[in-house]
């Protein structure tokens, strides 16, 4: 595969960057060539600034401490390459960017205090911060609170600048200055760009910026925005997070064309405390492409926030998913109460992943349809719930109106009774009572499969959700579905026969928590003739049931009084 020509030009030389801080000079994962000797010592007075010491080094800065009589205060003095200043387009770039990040006024961004030239020389001299960097921290995995809380910094003063109109380029750990009282500061606003338009960089072959850390597009030589950012700030928490970055390889060139190309590692998988709410949000912001991640920097951190106070479930050990332990099994339907009605014998309410019948156990055979996380092989399984063990990921749900098939796009019935919005899920909103939505979803139908849905419904909803769990085949007369009953706090799978009352399979589960707005995880095991279905990793029904074994669309239908149903996810999985 012939790389972009931007890419094939890297050399193996890596970008290496520096921190302002009082602690040193801590190197990044990236890389330029080493710069001529600095003329600014030690005793050099720098305009009112005098020079106190070098407190770091690197490819393409050298910081000084220095100490401004007139306001009795220290600054550090960040002075650049001296062929930079011989390009009259990267001094006119310097001049403009050093002006516009001086501008911004955030306590989360390092203040930039002036600008200039020392006998050829430029200069940025910004704030002093006594500390180290977020770097400093990293190399494991750290609280869920200590990194929201360096994370909720940096969104919020990316977001300020980016309405401003100015971008970082390079968010990094090492770019994230920490005080000695563990506040964030991001620093190096612009620098980026500054050396983006040097012809000498562009002679020798760079690309500036973190490979790392970069985004895809920006891996590809595209135009980059806010996105971009935002997905590097995503790099920075999955660092937080995991211990380590997603990409690593020997050479630039070969993380950046696993930034554009490979699979995002399951977080979870790396750190098996995380909460899917965790793994969804990074997903998110670690989408491919830009137009699929959050709309800001803040919105992709209050989707992290919004899971401290929701522990996540422990993975269970192979052992525990072949045999699990779990609160109450449900396998005898006697004491239940099916559902009234199901698919036939009501208004046709469906939401369907339709058309394409798939037979995942086929060997060899996997169809992946993924918006994000493309297609895990069998060398690389993902288990972004609790509970049963996932294969290969085969379809997801996009969040945006492109996830239905043509035509199938939902409409409420009766018209204007209900609505469909996208955002950071897909919701269904009942207007009027008696509402209900029907729809189609772009994806495959499965005979075996492990579904995993993640959803949410608003306080005071009154409505119920039929969940179709195992279709008929040409021969077959049942369907076997999952209802919800959100008034109750109650779920029942039933069989769903022709010409018969509907036939609960197992007795009803409760659903705890549903009316106070608590994310609940549904993940549904088809294997043959066993049917099981976990609730937050918990297995709470296991039956055989044969009446129904035809290949099955991920379908739902919806209606009743009022609320919202809130779709954060929907995922179809082989059989692990």
């Amino acid at each position: 595969m012939q790389l972009p020509a931007r890419v094939a030009r890297w050399r193996l030389t890596r970008l290496e960057r520096s921190r302002i801080s009082g602690s040193g000079i801590a190197p990044s994962h990236g890389a330029l060539h080493a710069s001529r000797p600095v003329k600014i010592a030690a005793g050099v007075k720098v305009g009112p600034y005098e020079v106190i010491e070098q407190v770091g080094r690197g490819g393409m800065a050298t910081v000084f401490k220095a100490y401004q009589p007139a306001l009795e205060r220290h600054v550090a003095i960040k002075v650049l390459p001296e062929f930079l200043a011989e390009d009259i387009q990267f001094r006119e770039r310097f001049r403009r960017e050093a002006v516009a990040i001086a501008k911004l006024r955030h306590p989360g961004i390092l203040a930039v205090y002036d600008h200039g030239e020392l006998e050829g020389q430029p200069y940025i001299v910004t704030e002093f911060v006594e500390g180290g960097t977020f770097a400093d921290e990293l190399g494991r995995p750290i609280s869920v609170r200590r990194a929201l809380a360096v994370l909720a910094t940096v969104a919020s003063a990316l977001d300020y600048a980016h309405e401003r109109g100015v971008l970082h380029r390079d968010v990094k750990p090492s770019n994230i200055l920490v005080s000695k009282d563990g506040a964030a500061v991001l620093g190096d606003f612009g620098l980026a760009r500054m050396m983006a338009s040097n012809e000498r960089l562009t002679r020798l072959d760079m690309v500036v910026g973190t490979p790392e850390y970069m985004s895809p597009e920006q891996c590809a030589g595209k135009e980059t925005g806010a996105a971009s950012d935002q997905y590097a700030l995503a790099v920075v928490a999955f660092e937080a997070l995991t211990g380590h970055v997603p990409y690593h390889a020997e050479t630039p060139a070969a993380v950046m064309l696993a930034q554009m190309q490979s699979p995002l590692p399951d977080p979870r998988g790396e750190n098996p405390s995380l909460s899917t709410a965790i793994d969804l949000a990074l997903e998110r912001a670690l989408a491919k492409e830009p137009a699929n991640r959050f709309p800001t920097c803040g919105a992709f951190v209050q989707a992290l926030e919004a899971t401290v106070a929701q522990p996540a479930a422990p993975v269970p050990s192979p052992a525990a998913v072949a045999s699990p332990a779990v609160a109450p099994t449900a396998t005898a339907p006697a004491a239940a109460k099916a559902p009234a009605s199901f698919l036939r014998g009501r208004r046709p309410l469906l939401i369907s992943a339709a058309i394409l019948v798939v037979l995942v156990g086929l060997a060899g055979t996997v169809y992946a349809i993924s918006n994000g996380r493309p297609t895990k092989n069998a060398a690389v399984t993902t288990t972004p719930s609790p509970g049963p063990a996932h294969g290969s990921l085969i379809y997801e749900a996009k969040l945006s109106p492109s996830a239905w098939s043509t035509g199938g796009a939902p409409s409420p019935n009766p018209a204007g009774s209900a609505t469909v919005t996208y955002g950071t899920s897909i919701d269904l909103k009942i207007q009027k009572d008696g509402a209900g939505l029907s729809g189609e979803f772009d994806g495959p139908a499965l005979k075996n499969y492990v579904a995993d849905l993640v959803l949410r419904v608003d306080q005071g909803s009154d409505f119920e959700v039929n969940w179709l769990v195992r279709n008929r085949s040409g021969s077959e007369h049942a369907d076997v579905g999952l209802n919800i009953q959100v008034a109750d706090e109650t779920m029942t799978l039933y069989l769903s026969p022709d010409g018969a009352s509907n036939q609960a399979l197992a007795a009803t589960v409760p659903v705890t928590g549903m009316q106070n707005g608590r994310t609940i995880n549904l993940v549904m095991v088809v294997n043959g003739q066993s049917i099981a279905l976990y609730l937050d990793g918990r297995r709470v029904v296991d039956v055989t049931e044969s009446s129904a074994t035809g290949g099955t669309t991920p379908s739902f239908e919806m209606d009743g009084k009022s609320g919202a149903l809130h779709i954060l996810s929907l995922r179809y999985y082989a059989i692990a």
